[in-house]
């Protein structure tokens, strides 16, 4: 956008997205900055039906060493023995580094973002994230409940998964419907021909590519990805319908925001 269309947007409807992601593993299979190439899609369309003006993504996110002293989210529920200093999703195996922030690092960054919009006169400020990181999260929520001032300025928390119950037992990491999320996206960006002939299970450790029953500490025995959430059989017709229901339910939640600033 020009400086002139973003005028008229903003003039027309104070409002901007903000999508959030780090350049994270998610498998061998598809991209680093898979969520926030996903943010940054979602925004974009309920943009579309309820206006406003989508940032740039911006690439950044942050995740902390994973407990060796609880059940879920431990090294244990992906087949390590618990022992392993393990950051997020960045498994011993694999080849890349996801680039996580130190978490004050990333709340200073997202900060300023919230400053500079609110002085250039948005009056609704979306954080769209697609991070699941609980400390990630824990920080975007922080700073939209600090950095609002109602009734004049209004920051939302979202996140682009559609809710489930009970929370994220259904969303997992580089698996099924991330794979299909992607492959809806960018299916240029999509390669599963880098993981085994589907006769071979996944193991966790060994691609980091889990599923969302293990995530809440239930793995399977041998500690390989469940068959329902095998990314091998992901396709960009489950991605769209994804996309869909994520960017329908955003809009029902960014319109009440919209009428209550009237």
């Amino acid at each position: 956008m020009r400086p002139a269309d973003i005028v008229r947007e903003r003039t027309r409807i104070p409002l901007v997205f903000i999508p959030v992601g780090p350049l994270e593993w998610h498998g061998p299979h598809l991209p680093l900055g898979t969520d926030g190439l996903h943010a940054h899609a979602v925004a974009v369309e309920v943009a579309r039906r309820v206006g406003g003006v989508v940032l740039p993504t911006y690439f950044a996110g942050t995740e902390t060493v994973l407990p060796t002293d609880q059940k879920p989210q431990s090294p244990a529920n992906f087949g390590f023995d618990n022992t392993e200093r393990i950051i997020g999703m960045d498994f011993p195996a694999n080849p890349v580094k996801s680039l996580y922030f130190e978490e004050g690092v990333f709340a200073v960054m997202v900060r300023e973002i919230l400053r500079l919009l609110k002085a250039d006169g948005y009056r609704l400020l979306v954080i769209v994230n697609g991070h699941g990181a609980e400390n990630h999260q824990r920080t975007l929520r922080r700073l939209a409940a600090e950095e609002a001032h109602p009734p004049d300025v209004q920051v939302v928390y979202t996140i682009t998964f559609v809710p489930t119950v009970p929370a994220f037992s259904a969303i997992g990491h580089a698996e099924k419907i991330e794979t299909s999320i992607m492959m809806a996206l960018m299916p240029d960006a999509v390669d599963v021909r880098t993981l085994p002939s589907k006769d071979l299970p996944l193991r966790y450790r060994d691609y980091g590519i889990v599923d969302g029953k293990t995530f809440d500490g239930y793995p399977t025995p041998d500690f390989t990805l469940r068959a329902e959430s095998d990314p091998r059989d992901a396709s960009g017709e489950l991605g769209r319908g994804i996309l869909a229901a994520e960017v329908d339910h955003l809009v029902e939640t960014i319109q009440r925001h919209v009428q209550s600033m009237r």
